[in-house]
């Protein structure tokens, strides 16, 4: 492959993530089991110029060591970042892999979950999406609804929604409660239910805040 095609592939995969952000993450889905957007955040995030994209290669035998290496380097690098914008909310990063094969994805998948405890402890969600995805929506869960046309890793700080994705750990959950358990006081009648029902679930797995 010439360096010319390889230019081409990049801009390619860039082109195609930036529609997939705008034609399905930003749009909503009639299988979401809500209204809105599958993401709320990233057309905000987009017109505050707060989301950043990088590229990053996994080269021809990628492994689960290197690509746990790239979501930790992109850590890094996403609490380097000087951010535009004051709101740290809107604050994404998402990282393109663009020559991983259909046939390697699963990396992506494995590396999520050996490293979401480092960013869940920095108050960071970090997913994955690719075409093999099966995460479901936390609503439907026959919907798949983290496919997308080009590997990537999508870093974002938690957000008040993810009490579902919170759940399954106690730390986690208690990371998740340090920062939104206010919410869940009296007037936590004026939130969704389901978010209340999660949170009281947990609550009762795991115990209550002293």
């Amino acid at each position: 492959m010439t360096p010319k095609a390889s230019v081409v592939d990049f801009e390619s995969a860039l082109e195609s993530v930036d529609s997939w952000l705008t034609e399905y993450i930003s749009a909503s889905h009639p299988e979401i089991g809500r209204t809105g957007p599958i993401c709320p955040f990233v057309s905000p995030s987009r017109r505050n110029r707060t989301l950043e994209v990088r590229l990053r290669l996994v080269g021809h035998a990628p492994s689960l060591e290197l690509v746990e290496e790239i979501a930790h380097s992109s850590l890094r690098e996403y609490e380097l970042t000087t951010w535009q914008g004051r709101n740290p909310m809107l604050q994404a990063m998402v990282i393109v892999l663009p020559d991983l094969r259909s046939e390697d994805t699963g990396l992506l998948d494995l590396a999520q979950a050996h490293v979401k405890d480092d960013f869940v402890a920095r108050g960071l969600m970090i997913g994955q999406f690719h075409e093999n995805c099966d995460v479901t929506a936390a609503r439907n869960p026959r919907f798949v609804v983290s496919r997308a046309p080009v590997p990537v890793l999508a870093i974002r700080a938690i957000a008040l929604h993810d009490v579902f994705f919170l759940s399954e750990r106690p730390h986690w959950f208690q990371k998740y409660r340090e920062k939104f358990g206010k919410f869940y006081g009296p007037d936590s009648t004026l939130m969704d239910p389901l978010l209340v029902e999660r949170y009281r679930e947990s609550e009762q797995a795991y115990g209550k805040a002293s």
